[in-house]
């Protein structure tokens, strides 16, 4: 199952979406922004699989705002809202704006204790484990190994666990162990773009693409020909001069 995902970004001028990427955990804006009804051709309505909405004021501003889910409405699929959830408190905010299944950073959460009372209050939260050089993300920002904080998400009760790779260095060979271990485990590249894995999992995230890819890049213009080669030796003249003149460079 392809999951498409579009940043949304509230403002003075309302709800507005976009392509992004992630710089390490920050996300970054691409290109123009879009209306919301933009996101409807790219949802598949005949199988209704669910659009992931991924909340810029929360994410770049490290805290919950509602206001994104006080405008989004996606008609034809169910609604993934990635915002940033640090207490309990949050999550029950997001729930309350329509969210199907709410999507947080791992490394946003307070604590493990939070992350046990997320569980036992909601089966309809995903923690996103973000990897940066190969190495996953945890709280403050702290490296750790990949596999070690999927296995103490699973050991919580967590089944479902998305796995942002932010820089794209993850390897295929990488990719395939993740499927062995963690079937359930849900792709998202970080980059509009980006390969996600097409087996192996049961669903995978799809940044959407809003602009057509660009056009090739036309040839550039032939170079200025360079000033003729001074074969002039020994004591210059004017004309020797000259010519070294206009070889220099500044």
């Amino acid at each position: 199952m392809d999951i498409p995902a579009v940043f949304a970004r509230f403002a003075d001028d309302g709800v507005t979406l976009s392509e992004g990427h992630f710089k390490r955990t920050v996300p970054v804006l691409d290109g123009p922004p879009l209306p919301v009804s933009a996101v409807s051709e790219k949802i598949n309505k005949e199988n209704r699989n669910p659009v992931l909405i991924a909340d810029y004021n929360s994410l770049y501003g490290r805290y919950f705002c509602e206001k994104i889910m006080k405008h989004v409405r996606v008609r034809g699929a169910s609604m993934w809202l990635m915002t940033y959830i640090e207490t309990t408190e949050d999550l029950f905010d997001a729930f309350n704006y329509n969210a199907d299944v709410v999507v947080s950073p791992y490394h946003a959460s307070e604590s493990d204790a939070v992350l046990r009372d997320v569980y036992d209050v909601s089966d309809s939260f995903i923690p996103a484990v973000y990897v940066y050089r190969g190495k996953g993300v945890s709280r403050k920002g702290k490296p750790e190994d990949l596999r070690r904080m999927l296995d103490h998400l699973y050991d919580v009760g967590f089944r479902r666990v998305s796995v942002l790779d932010a820089d794209m260095s993850l390897s295929e060979e990488e990719w395939a162990a993740i499927a062995d271990r963690y079937p359930s485990a849900i792709p998202f590249p970080g980059w509009v773009g980006g390969m996600a894995p097409e087996t192996g999992f049961e669903a995978r995230v799809v940044p959407v693409r809003f602009r057509r890819s660009s056009p090739r890049t036309p040839r550039r213009p032939p170079r200025t020909p360079p000033p003729p080669f001074c074969r002039f030796r020994g004591t210059p003249d004017a004309r020797a001069t000259s010519c070294r003149r206009l070889s220099r460079r500044p």
